[in-house]
């Protein structure tokens, strides 16, 4: 999730918001990993909510369609492009699919050094556990997360 998030980042989560709403395109969500294969079991992740339930996503040419519009999410440093990690050329990603009901399709903003929803898939909604909301250490980095 780097440049947002960086290793030796302190970050607080919180679930309130997901009391009165489901996740949204853009939120940053912290999610279990249990059930999803070619993840390790047991482990908390960090990743970009890219498409809701229902909806149909597209990633061509390095960039994210959602129900065939293009759609723009950016970090700290401006839009973020999809581009396949290069160790990712025998894989099959999945870049054209309909978010089936309850779940979502994650991105990582480095998409280059991303193991996200291209790879293995769909997240169903009960692994989310909260989001990301404020950066409290390093100090130099202290404020709200993108």
């Amino acid at each position: 999730m780097t440049p947002d998030l960086a290793p030796g980042d302190h970050v607080m989560m919180e679930a309130f918001t997901y009391l009165s709403r489901q996740p949204r395109r853009g939120d940053i969500v912290v999610f279990k990993t249990d059930g999803i294969l070619l993840l390790p079991p047991d482990t908390l992740k960090v990743m970009r909510v890219a498409a809701e339930p229902g909806e149909h996503v597209r990633i061509s040419e390095d960039q994210l369609f959602v129900n065939g519009k293009q759609v723009l999410l950016s970090n700290s440093v401006g839009t973020i492009v999809y581009k396949l990690p290069p160790q990712a050329e025998g894989l099959k990603a999945r870049t054209d699919l309909t978010v089936p009901k309850g779940c979502y399709f994650l991105l990582g903003d480095n998409s280059t050094n991303s193991a996200d929803s291209r790879f293995w898939g769909t997240l169903p909604e009960n692994n989310v556990i909260g989001r990301i909301a404020f950066r409290y250490w390093p100090l130099k980095r202290i404020g709200k997360v993108k």
